[in-house]
């Protein structure tokens, strides 16, 4: 049985690297560090030669999400590796003193079990360009242990750069082909996953004499699967390329985050904060060789 399920995707969404996510999740169009394959598969062309690791406390740590890459851009092409791991702890099952009767006063839930739940994601990235353009795609393998259930899957993003020394314009759509995951059910049941469209445009201001830049992203994003469409937005000021504070707009809740860069270390801090859920915290961390 196939069946292409709204929101099926959804442990994709919680977005990688302290400098993006400070940035209200805008990535397409920007190529910083390693995090870039996560939204832009062509992006890793015009990536230094870098790894990055990111440790998350989503919503007061009740979602952790662990992410770690690294980008070797050559001549005419680049290739590119990371995993993507998500965890939730201390989920309590429950089960009724009296199962035959409807839950009441009478008839409690019962705490009986606690359990957890992991989601893997590898991405296997290759691009190839020139100075100005460049198109990539990213091939992923999936795997998700629910506890109660297990399933494997994979995908295929593709993406597209025009890259200037101040301006660049991005393209991606993820999970191209109907992302499958094939859960172990007793009917082997597969549930597909929905592509998502995003496009990039990022703009950059120098600021020479007080030895600064202004980076700006807005980042369209529509999901195939949801009506309408989100409009990600953030900015970037950086002193010397040494010190960065950023701000941003992200499915209707504000971002903040700040950086630093010295010689080829970086650390990369970002806080998402939710209207109805507890906040986010993101530090990631790179280094170029």
């Amino acid at each position: 049985m196939l069946s292409a399920t709204k929101y099926a995707g959804e442990f994709q969404e919680l977005g990688v690297g302290g400098r993006p996510c400070a940035m209200g999740g805008a990535g397409v169009a920007q190529y910083v560090d390693a995090s870039v394959i996560y939204f832009n598969p062509a992006g890793s062309f015009y990536t230094e030669k870098s790894v990055m690791a990111m440790h998350a406390e989503n919503f007061a740590g009740v979602v952790k999400n662990e992410f770690a890459s690294v980008v070797i851009p050559g001549e005419n092409r680049s290739v590119g590796i990371g995993v993507q791991y998500l965890s939730v702890s201390d989920i309590i099952l429950t089960t009724l003193s009296d199962t035959t009767s409807p839950p009441g006063s009478g008839n409690p839930p019962v705490p009986y079990d606690t359990v957890g739940t992991r989601d893997v994601v590898l991405y296997f990235n290759g691009a190839k360009g020139n100075a100005e353009l460049a198109y990539g795609m990213n091939i992923k393998i999936f795997y998700r242990d629910l506890s109660v259930i297990k399933g494997f899957g994979g995908g295929i993003d593709l993406g597209v750069v025009y890259n200037r020394e101040y301006f660049s314009v991005g393209a991606a759509i993820r999970d191209f082909i109907l992302a499958p995951i094939i859960w172990n059910n007793e009917n082997k049941t597969k549930e597909t996953i929905m592509p998502k469209f995003s496009l990039g445009i990022a703009p950059v201001l120098p600021m020479d004499k007080i030895n600064s830049t202004l980076k700006f992203e807005c980042d369209v994003v529509k999901p195939f699967d949801i009506d309408g469409f989100n409009i990600n937005m953030g900015v970037e000021y950086g002193y010397k390329d040494f010190l960065f504070g950023r701000a941003g707009h992200y499915n209707g809740n504000y971002t903040f985050g700040a950086g630093i860069r010295y010689k080829k270390f970086s650390l990369d801090y970002a806080l998402v904060l939710h209207s109805e859920l507890n906040n986010s915290n993101k530090v990631s961390a790179g280094v170029t060789f």
